[in-house]
């Protein structure tokens, strides 16, 4: 499993954990709060996750610019060697420093668009996936959010209704004792 698909593996675990409870009233369901705090817990791993991808990809920006440099370094050495090469093989030492001189301007002139082409990539990979890793923390922020809010109100749905059967309890035993006191009077 790739570590950017855990948090949607969590989000379908949570979808889950709501399908599979029970219900207990029209509209409310009992969740088992184990399995619900494993998977609350498991969202900051899983950005975390995303963070460490996101700083993967920044390495390898750097290796990238790093690999260009020394090609580049490379294709100008070989072009120094092959212009002082040709500067004691030749009895046209002027015109094959000019030469030289060109081609290793050339070099240079496409290592450096090597360079900010890997560099432009590298930043645009790096962006991307600081774009992806704060937009799929800020979706799963917003759904746990959701989540708890529904939880919450569900909650104080329950509350109210445990609230009101005491409330009618107590009614119930308050007519019954003033059943009992008054049946006496009434032999």
């Amino acid at each position: 499993m790739s570590k950017s698909e855990k948090m949607f593996d969590l989000i379908d675990d949570l979808t889950a954990l709501l399908d599979e409870s029970p219900g207990i009233f029209p509209g409310r369901i009992l969740i088992n709060s184990k399995e619900l705090c494993r998977i609350v817990d498991a969202f900051p791993n899983a950005i975390s996750d995303e963070i460490n991808d996101a700083k993967i990809i920044l390495k390898k920006k750097d290796e990238i610019l790093q690999e260009a440099k020394l090609k580049a370094e490379r294709i100008i050495q070989d072009a120094e060697n092959q212009r002082y090469k040709l500067l004691n093989e030749s009895s046209l030492n002027k015109a094959m420093e000019e030469y030289a001189e060109k081609f290793r301007q050339t070099v240079f002139d496409e290592c450096q668009q090597i360079k900010m082409a890997a560099f432009n990539e590298a930043q645009e990979l790096r962006l991307s996936a600081k774009n992806d890793s704060i937009r799929m923390k800020e979706e799963s922020q917003s759904y746990a959010q959701q989540l708890l809010n529904n939880l919450e109100q569900d909650l104080n749905k329950l509350y109210q209704v445990v609230m009101n059967g005491q409330q009618r309890l107590q009614e119930m035993r308050a007519a019954d004792n003033a059943n009992q006191q008054t049946a006496p009077e009434q032999h």
